[in-house]
């Protein structure tokens, strides 16, 4: 396994929760791809969801200006801008409930033959077991191999139980380490593949 510093953290989800997961797929769920005017609501719930994970001991200098600097609708709209990058939300009832950030051209940094990274992949915690992120994932996958013919990787916070067992129930498997750095704290995660690779 290599290890590497990574600067942005990808797929993530809360740490910690211990509810019973609903495995009936949520009614009315459509995913479609980002548009420009979601950017405001595709930053509030990355903010969300980021700070569920990342937040666990309280704001911290650092945790507010990534936030500030980096999950913005600015952002957002550039993300949606880039030719490199699909987004895909995931909608219900009008509302955005999660999202995904698929980066084509990203090889995996521990060299297992993929070229397309999962860089995020968030569902707000309301939504979490009712199938948002499965369909999330999917869609990611199908645009990967379309556009790049491999598999997805992706990082995952290693102290993310649930978002690992969500992976790995998916098909993925720890190919390395990488960490997300934070101000002086470095953050271990796993690197992750599907199974197409």
């Amino acid at each position: 396994m290599t290890s590497k510093n990574l600067t942005q953290p990808c797929a993530r989800a809360p740490v910690g929760d211990r509810r019973p997961v609903n495995r009936v797929m949520l009614h009315g769920l459509r995913i479609r791809s980002g548009r420009s005017e979601d950017a405001s609501l595709l930053a509030v719930l990355a903010t969300q969801v980021w700070l569920h994970t990342y937040a666990t001991g309280g704001i911290n200098g650092d945790i507010a200006q990534y936030v500030l600097s980096e999950l913005t609708p600015e952002r957002y709209l550039a993300l949606l801008s880039e030719p490199a990058i699909h987004l895909f939300a995931a909608e219900h009832k009008e509302s955005i409930v999660g999202l995904a950030i698929v980066r084509l051209g990203v090889p995996c940094p521990t060299g297992a033959g993929s070229a397309a990274e999962l860089q995020a992949l968030y569902v707000q915690e309301h939504f979490i077991g009712q199938g948002v992120g499965k369909a999330l994932l999917q869609a990611a996958e199908a645009k990967a191999r379309e556009q790049s013919g491999s598999a997805l990787w992706l990082t995952v916070n290693a102290k993310n139980a649930r978002a690992i067992a969500f992976y790995e129930h998916q098909g993925y498997s720890k190919v390395g380490t990488a960490y997300f750095v934070l101000g002086e704290r470095r953050h271990e995660n796993h690197v992750l593949i599907g199974r197409d690779a």
